[in-house]
């Protein structure tokens, strides 16, 4: 069972493997099961420090899980060509009574420029050999395609085989909840205003924001600014996000504005921009939440 993938060393990653040993995916303790060239499974244990208060996921962390699975799926497939991440949608339909989930995910298109991956989110059967039982949630995810780089290189996958990843290390796992341990600051939680700084924790393997960072802050600033719209507690169950551009410099805060509520649920549209590239526009996401009372 390994434990990371050969990476190019940039954007302060230590060694040949990514991701460092102090990184928010080693905390999740994933573990990704290739099952060929183009599926997929992506593990991860249930713990509190990503549930919401209900006992649902937290749809932020789903996202990263999510952003790593169509990472080295579409890897295998545009390989010896890169990637970047076009688009992320998350809509969870349930809550997990098991303490792990799993998502599936399958590459069902692949063209010259543009890869779709379908995810299915489950929660996984307890003990050894155990399957996976009650759909939990779904997602879509579009790469585009990036020219051959050298120094991009250094990994070459076996497209055809079938193992097991592991990214969890010993020592590894969260200490505090999940939006704390990635570093967000609140400035104005009424005006769904959040930052988060690029440090090497939230990078991706070319040394730019993590995709699931940027699900991590919509969601949050989605949620305050509902829940101040609305009046209640409101919990993230969409997100919906188009990225325009890598997030290089940091830091990064939200822009958010509440589209639309009704009894039960609202609609946001958050903004995340590149406060050290002149507020350089970088992702919008849709952010749907719901109400707690309503769950």
């Amino acid at each position: 069972m390994k434990q990371g993938i050969k990476d190019n060393g940039e954007g302060g990653n230590a060694g040949d493997r990514y991701p460092p040993d102090n990184h928010i995916i080693r905390d999740l303790r994933v573990s990704v099961e290739f099952q060929g060239r183009g599926r997929a499974v992506i593990r991860a244990p249930v713990v509190p420090e990503i549930r919401t208060g209900d006992g649902s996921l937290q749809a932020g962390a789903v996202a990263t899980m999510i952003d790593v699975l169509g990472g080295v799926l579409t890897f295998r497939t545009f390989y010896p060509d890169w990637m970047a991440t076009a688009g992320l949608s998350v809509h969870m339909t349930g809550r997990p009574a098991s303490d792990r989930i799993e998502a599936a995910g399958e590459v069902i298109r692949a063209g010259r420029t543009m890869a779709i991956i379908d995810v299915d989110i489950r929660e996984a059967d307890r003990g050894p050999g155990a399957g996976a039982t009650r759909s939990i949630g779904t997602a879509m995810m579009s790469f585009s395609r990036l020219p051959r780089r050298n120094d991009t290189l250094a990994f070459h996958p076996d497209m055809e085989t079938s193992e097991t990843v592991d990214f969890g290390i010993r020592g590894s796992g969260l200490k505090q909840g999940y939006r704390d341990a990635a570093g967000i600051c609140v400035l104005d939680e009424g005006a769904g205003v959040l930052e988060l700084e690029l440090k090497n924790y939230v990078r991706n393997s070319v040394g730019v924001l993590q995709g699931g960072m940027i699900a991590v802050l919509a969601e949050a600033a989605g949620e305050m600014a509902a829940g101040a719209a609305a009046g209640r507690r409101m919990t993230t169950r969409d997100l919906a996000i188009q990225y325009l551009s890598q997030g290089k410099k940091g830091p990064f805060r939200t822009r958010t504005r509440v589209l639309r509520t009704t009894d039960d649920t609202a609609l946001a549209r958050v903004e995340v921009i590149d406060r050290g590239m002149e507020d350089r526009l970088i992702a919008v996401v849709m952010n749907t939440a719901l109400a707690d009372s309503a769950r």
